[in-house]
């Protein structure tokens, strides 16, 4: 046991201290906070610890509201107040791009979320010997909850409720529309199901099951309806997890959309952000890898009634370079592992006049934003709190051609 004072945080919400010169990372502590800690891991340049006592606490810290904080690992910043996460946040993406050499020198503006609990629509879940919850972080260890704090509350009549499944070992997502719609998608070891859907159904509005990638009650998609748009989500379909952060989304891109422009939209999931150009732009090009989605895309098109937007099925990685179109503008929304070498190619061989940039990892999108820096300035930067309570954050990124 050893006693250390916590230095800072790190961009995982780990407190930061030192032993003899090697960085000590340690879980629930706060800059200014000395605790006794106990070690988990010790590596040759670096220790993992708990805290066993807290000597001095901080006057940043206070009581999680959360009775799992600190255990499953989901909100990492619940010991701060939501305006305390909005800075850690802010100062994050500062320290990233200081790091990176990032040549940014404007304002970052950060957009705080309407409600940080309750927000989410989606949460994956595990089922162990008839138990729910999460795992707990980097393991298999489940942290078992009978409700979620950052889940809206429709999913939560599910997760108290969730013995009317009847399975003993698998996952559950659970998905929900903000008409209060409910999707549930189930994977079990068993392919016997029985599932009390009476019971469920008069829990909420369930609207579909999905049981091993097989439709058993209702449909596997629903409908939302974001900023005066309607779009069709299947069940295995990427979405914004959060509502009223994407409607805020759909109003930056519609504001750097110029008439008649020409757009690429990569990664483009169901649709949402190319169809929301489409309205502005002369001619959209849509490419998203699940097949799903792209029909989904194709639907939700006509029903918003934009048929100046072209869908194509494919890996972006491997499809970019068949594309012969000009285009003015991208719109980028790719996993956390960023772009690839080939996307990066192929982009700095178009140079489109803009690029938009949606990231939901700040370190991948520092890399992008370096290979591209020779050819881009960056004219708007914004901090989006899509995911409140965790040190997750979705950045919007506009850059402009030199």
């Amino acid at each position: 046991m050893e006693i250390v004072t916590i230095e800072s945080l790190d961009h995982f919400g780990l407190g930061i201290a030192h032993i003899n010169e090697k960085v000590v990372f340690v879980e629930n502590a706060l800059p200014g906070e000395v605790v006794k800690i106990e070690k988990l891991e010790d590596k040759n340049k670096y220790m993992k610890a708990r805290v066993l006592e807290y000597i001095k606490k901080s006057d940043k810290r206070i009581e999680a509201i959360c009775p799992y904080f600190n255990i499953c690992g989901g909100c990492a910043l619940m010991f701060y107040t939501y305006n305390d996460t909005l800075h850690y946040k802010l100062k994050k993406v500062s320290e990233l791009i200081f790091k990176n050499k990032i040549k940014y020198n404007g304002n970052i503006e950060i957009v705080k979320n309407q409600n940080p609990i309750n927000y989410r629509n989606k949460v994956s879940l595990k089922i162990v010997d008839g138990k729910i919850g999460y795992y707990k972080s980097k393991t298999h260890e489940l942290v078992e909850i009978s409700e979620c704090l950052v889940a809206n509350q429709e999913i939560n009549k599910i997760i108290k409720n969730y013995k009317f499944l009847n399975v003993q070992n698998g996952s559950l997502v659970i998905r929900v529309n903000s008409n209060k719609e409910v999707l549930l998608i189930v994977e079990s070891a068993s392919d016997n199901y029985n599932i009390e859907i009476d019971r469920l159904k008069e829990l909420v509005k369930l609207v579909g099951i999905v049981y091993n990638n097989k439709t058993i009650y209702g449909d596997n998609f629903f409908y939302e309806r974001i900023g005066g748009f309607l779009f069709k989500v299947s069940f295995n379909s990427f979405f914004q997890i959060n509502h009223y952060i994407c409607s805020l989304l759909f109003k930056f891109i519609n504001e750097e959309i110029s008439q008649n422009d020409t757009i690429l939209d990569l990664y483009s999931g169901v649709g949402t952000l190319g169809i929301v150009a489409s309205k502005k732009a002369r001619k959209v090009i849509s490419v998203e890898i699940v097949k799903n989605a792209v029909l989904n895309g194709i639907f939700n098109a006509k029903i918003n009634k934009q048929n100046n937007i072209q869908f194509i099925l494919g890996d972006t990685s491997k499809i970019v370079n068949k594309i012969k179109d000009d285009f003015d503008t991208l719109i980028i929304d790719p996993p956390r592992s960023g772009l690839d070498k080939n996307t990066i190619s192929f982009i700095k061989n178009k140079l489109p006049k803009k690029i938009i940039y949606v990231s939901c990892d700040a370190n991948t999108l520092m890399r992008d934003l370096k290979l591209l820096e020779n050819n881009y300035e960056i004219s708007n930067y914004k901090v989006l709190d899509m995911f409140s309570y965790s040190y997750h954050l979705e950045s919007f990124v506009v850059l402009k051609i030199k």
